[in-house]
C-alpha cells in the first residue's frame, strides 16, 4: 500500500513542478499538459540530473540570507544610534529583526526573479538548442562546454531529428 501511495505522489510531483509552470508560460499549454511535455523533454534529453542538481536556487537563497543579515546589522547599528540619542531601551533587537525580514523579503523577490530566468533559459535550451546556437554561437558553445565539464556523462550537444550535431 505504501508503494502505491508513493508511486501516486511521484506521478503528481512529476506533473506539478516549476518546470511545468515555465513550459506553460512559454508555450501556452495547460498546466498538466505542460508538465507531461516538459518532463518528457528532460527524460528524452537525459537531463534528469541537471534539473535535480539545481544549485543556482541554493546559491541565491544563501545570498538572500546574507543580504537579510547585512540589512539587519545596518538597522541594528541605526537603532543603537537612535537609542543613544533618545535613550530608549529595548529597540535594538527589534530593529535588527525588522531589517532582517525586510532584507530577506526584498532580496527574495529579486533573487526569485533571477532564479526563474535561469530556469527558463534551461527549459528553452533543452527545447531548442539549435536556435540558441544559431542566435548566440559563443554563448551556446560556452554553455555546452561548461555543462559538459559539470556533467561529463550526459550528452549535451544539440541534435536535430535526423541526429546531426548542430555545433561542437
Amino acid at each position: 500500500m505504501a508503494h502505491c501511495i508513493l508511486a501516486y505522489i511521484e506521478a503528481l510531483v512529476e506533473y506539478f513542478n516549476k518546470w511545468a509552470f515555465i513550459y506553460c508560460g512559454i508555450y501556452g499549454y495547460s498546466y498538466v499538459e505542460a508538465g507531461k511535455r516538459v518532463m518528457n523533454l528532460f527524460k528524452t534529453r537525459g537531463w534528469s540530473t541537471i534539473i535535480s542538481d539545481n544549485l543556482i536556487n541554493r546559491l541565491l537563497g544563501i545570498m538572500c540570507l546574507g543580504i537579510g543579515v547585512l540589512i539587519g546589522l545596518f538597522t541594528l547599528f541605526v537603532s543603537f544610534l537612535v537609542e543613544e540619542i533618545e535613550s530608549q531601551s529595548g529597540w535594538a533587537g527589534f530593529g535588527f529583526f525588522i531589517g532582517f525580514v525586510m532584507g530577506l523579503v526584498l532580496s527574495g523577490l529579486m533573487m526569485g526573479l533571477l532564479a526563474n530566468a535561469v530556469d527558463s533559459i534551461i527549459v528553452c535550451y533543452a527545447e531548442c538548442p539549435a536556435e540558441f546556437g544559431d542566435s548566440h554561437p559563443e554563448l551556446a558553445g560556452g554553455m555546452q562546454r561548461t555543462w559538459s565539464q559539470a556533467w561529463s556523462s550526459l550528452e549535451l550537444t544539440g541534435q536535430t531529428a535526423a541526429g546531426l550535431h548542430l555545433y561542437s
